[in-house]
């Protein structure tokens, strides 16, 4: 029985091998007759352009791994059924479940090397990519900082601001709120600004309404000044922390599950909703799960045909399959993000559905 496993182990990770090979290639090379164009235009030498697209293979792997296993799955057990062997495993008495197992073992090992890879290797590379598109080709500092933040409060001791709209990289709110106590900690000051940047000196206010609430009186709240000014500069006035701007957009590629994490708690500490963060925590656990989902989906129609079958049609279907998979997990990541599914559903629903498929599958097999 180990010579068998052995010998479909080989056979499949032959083929997931060519499949990968050439699936990455077209992959590199589609990307690389698109993107070329604005590298020359930049002036981006040639040794940066290969590293740009060396150090696109682990990323492109992740997500041409389960393609290529589903197809290599079915391309494998077509070639033998072309060759008759899998009636004579069966006419000697091997069990479906013995010769599903190579593979089965096969792609809890893919599962685990996708895990190390998305952890430990494509935020490092993201994080170069990223780097070489977003600042020399698109001239930006980086794709997050443009990224406009709403509904922003910030407090202190006896400061409390409201801000429609923050772009960190101008240093620039929008609608803003500003609430000073005094230290007996009641109502002092309240400012409503039309726009207002932020420098280490302090704060430049510009369309602002005044209210300066008087002492006399029992109820202090209906006893103020009121007053209109086109510009007032807040002397140093504190200015927003660092990353304000970008964090609630920052790349989950670009992290790996311990940061991903310390971010989440960062943006609750903050008042922010880190609902894209937590469905993309989640994704981090359920993504390298989808190879072996793929081997479980094409176990039972590569068994169906026991003699003959043709090569090009497996890959076709794993194409097709693999297809129908990334869409369904596209749009449950969307539910998850648009809060229409709880974090944990979005990630771990596409490979439950598919998960049932495969028994489903399995159950009319010819044993």
């Amino acid at each position: 029985m180990n010579i068998i496993c052995r010998y479909l182990a080989g056979q499949f990770w032959k083929n997931l091998g060519i499949c990968l090979l050439a699936f990455i290639t077209l992959f590199l090379v589609v990307d690389f007759i698109e993107k070329i164009s604005s590298f020359v235009s930049q002036g981006i030498p040639l040794g940066q352009i290969i590293l740009f697209f060396l150090a696109q293979i682990p990323n492109i792997s992740i997500l041409m791994v389960p393609v290529a296993t589903l197809a290599s799955v079915l391309i494998t057990l077509v070639i033998l059924a072309r060759n008759s062997e899998i009636v004579a495993f069966k006419g000697s008495g091997v069990s479906l479940f013995k010769l599903s197992s190579p593979f089965i073992l096969s792609g809890l090992l893919i599962s685990f090397l996708i895990f190390l890879i998305g952890n430990l290797v494509t935020p490092l590379t993201s994080q170069y990519t990223n780097a070489i598109w977003e600042v020399q080709i698109r001239n930006r500092r980086s794709g997050a900082v443009e990224q406009t933040v709403e509904n922003i409060w910030l407090k202190d001791v006896r400061l409390f601001q409201h801000m429609e709209s923050y772009d960190e990289s101008k240093k620039m709110a929008l609608g803003l709120t500003i609430i000073l106590l005094d230290p007996q900690l009641d109502l002092s000051r309240r400012l409503q600004a039309e726009r207002g940047f932020f420098s280490p000196n302090g704060l430049r206010l510009f369309g602002v309404k005044e209210k300066t609430y008087l002492k006399q009186g029992e109820d202090r709240a209906l006893n103020y000044a009121f007053n209109s000014v086109p510009e007032l500069f807040l002397e140093g006035h504190p200015m927003p922390p660092e990353g304000l701007g970008r964090r609630s957009e920052q790349n989950t590629n670009e992290m790996n599950i311990p940061t991903l994490m310390e971010t989440i708690q960062n943006l609750e500490s903050e008042g922010f909703s880190p609902t894209r963060q937590i469905v993309d925590l989640q994704l981090k656990f359920s993504s390298p799960f989808i190879s072996l989902i793929m081997i479980l989906v094409g176990l039972p129609i590569g068994f169906w045909r026991e003699k003959g079958g043709s090569i090009a049609l497996g890959l076709v279907w794993g194409l097709v399959l693999s297809f129908i998979y990334l869409v369904a997990q596209e749009i449950s990541r969307s539910l998850g993000y648009a809060g229409l599914l709880p974090p944990i559903m979005a990630a771990w629903v596409p490979n439950c559905f598919f998960a049932m498929l495969s028994i489903y599958l399995f159950s009319h097999v010819r044993q």
